[in-house]
């Protein structure tokens, strides 16, 4: 499958340096970076980025700069937007490099898109990456439904079997099942068991309670 690699991209190179390491960026494989302005010293990371690209891979990776206006939160968050939606195949955006405004605009522009988006940033002393769940993500735009809270309330007093959460919320267990396939699906609950179901909370569930 196809990896693209979106970075933001400041004065320094490091952090995208160590993401296409960490990410073994192949043939095929895009790189994509976004800044707020494209001064001397971002081109001067963008060149070393490409070189490095061109020297293990020719013209096989494809390496872009994209630079969007800060100034306009709206304009830019739409634009970096368009740029994730046409991404084909798996997409991991790091947060690492570049201005806080860049940074926040391009994570509000991974959560308003309808997609699976992995998204990390680098610590700044480069001990360690912080990975953020592509479900967690999607929950920010597309909370749990009052019913699924309620749901997920009752899991946590210790009702975690379909009859029980069918009896309490007086509804049928057709019912109960379809939301507890889709509160596993968003990465809200767990199954303990199948035969019968038994389901748990997940350490995301705990946000929303």
């Amino acid at each position: 499958m196809k990896t693209t690699l979106i970075a933001t991209l400041g004065f320094d190179e490091k952090f995208c340096y160590r993401a296409i390491l960490r990410h073994g960026i192949k043939e095929g494989d895009e790189i994509i970076l976004i800044t707020a302005e494209k001064v001397e010293k971002v081109e001067k990371a963008y060149e070393w980025i490409k070189k490095l690209i061109q020297t293990s891979f020719s013209e096989k990776v494809r390496v872009q700069l994209f630079e969007v206006n800060v100034e306009n939160a709206e304009e830019a968050i739409k634009n970096v937007l368009e740029i994730i939606k046409k991404v084909d195949g798996r997409a991991i955006v790091n947060l690492s490099g570049g201005m806080r405004v860049l940074v926040v605009i391009v994570l509000l522009a991974c959560i308003l898109a309808s997609m699976n988006v992995k998204v990390e940033i680098e610590k700044e002393d480069l001990s360690g990456v912080i990975d953020f769940q592509s479900n967690l993500i999607r929950l920010v735009k597309s909370p749990p439904t009052a019913t699924e809270l309620e749901i997920l309330r009752l899991i946590e007093m210790g009702s975690n079997s379909v009859q029980e959460i069918a009896k309490r919320l007086e509804k049928d267990e057709s019912t109960v099942r379809r939301h507890l396939i889709e509160l596993e699906k968003s990465g809200l609950i767990t199954a303990e068991k199948r035969k019968p179901l038994i389901v748990k909370l997940t350490n995301l569930a705990r946000l929303f309670l």
